[in-house]
């Protein structure tokens, strides 16, 4: 495995038998399409090197994990090309799948805020590990009026008990990591110092499995909301599309 330049949005490091992919892009790993190729990228030689047998996905950054779409990019790349918002969605959607039906552990060390596609991407996680005294986690689609996926609300239904999916989704809110944990979407909580390291000893853990056990087990468990998601999701993307370009 290739280990990244710092300059790069995505750097892939080994700890072991885990893989560890850190997010660097710009000051808080707002998703651009550059971005989320890097994800793909980083995840299929993940998912592709035996020696790994579980992956954690953390950030570079002090204050932010992951604070979702970068509309501001994506609006002037829309400028430049029509074609722009409609790539990103279709990449973002395959990010989505890739990440949900991922054969091996993925562990979330959040150490920062995770919000909108940020904390969805999280969803899309086995395990989600916090930092205890920072970050928020909201999904603020109701104050920015772009409508969640069949997909996307198969995966937070598959994530979160109802009543806390009610909350987040109505609300809009942000939530502390200490009451995202009590609403069920942080499994631990951690200090800055420990985050890390409890991340990829979990995900070591996990990875003692037999991999194709592994796989089966977690292919069963999240198989509607794949099929949700391949089935419903691109026509979905139209209404997204509309949101996010105001058409």
């Amino acid at each position: 495995m290739e280990f990244g330049e710092p300059r790069e949005p995505v750097v892939l490091q080994r700890n072991g038998s885990v893989g560890i992919m850190v997010w660097q892009n710009e000051e808080q790993n707002r998703f651009t399409t550059p971005f989320l190729q890097a994800i793909e990228q980083g995840l299929a030689e993940l998912a592709a090197d035996d020696d790994v047998r579980g992956v954690v996905l953390t950030s570079a950054l002090p204050r932010c994990w992951c604070t979702g779409l970068h509309l501001a990019w994506l609006l002037e790349e829309s400028a430049c090309d029509p074609d722009a918002p409609a790539t990103f969605l279709e990449l973002l959607h395959r990010v989505l799948l890739q990440l949900t039906g991922f054969p091996k552990p993925v562990v979330a060390a959040l150490n920062g805020h995770a919000m909108g596609g940020g904390a969805i991407v999280a969803a899309a996680c086995d395990y989600r590990l916090m930092r205890k005294d920072r970050g928020f986690v909201s999904l603020p689609a109701v104050k920015l009026s772009i409508p969640f996926s069949p997909g996307v609300i198969a995966l937070l239904q598959a994530t979160l008990p109802a009543a806390s999916f009610r909350e987040l989704a109505y609300t809009g809110d942000r939530f502390t990591s200490a009451r995202a944990r009590e609403l069920g979407f942080i499994d631990e909580l951690h200090s800055e110092d420990e985050l890390l390291p409890k991340a990829v000893a979990l995900a070591s853990r996990l990875g003692e499995a037999r991999p194709s056990t592994f796989a089966q087990i977690k292919l069963g468990l999240r198989r509607t909301v794949l099929e949700t998601m391949r089935r419903d999701d691109p026509p979905a993307l139209e209404r997204t599309l509309a949101a996010i370009t105001g058409s």
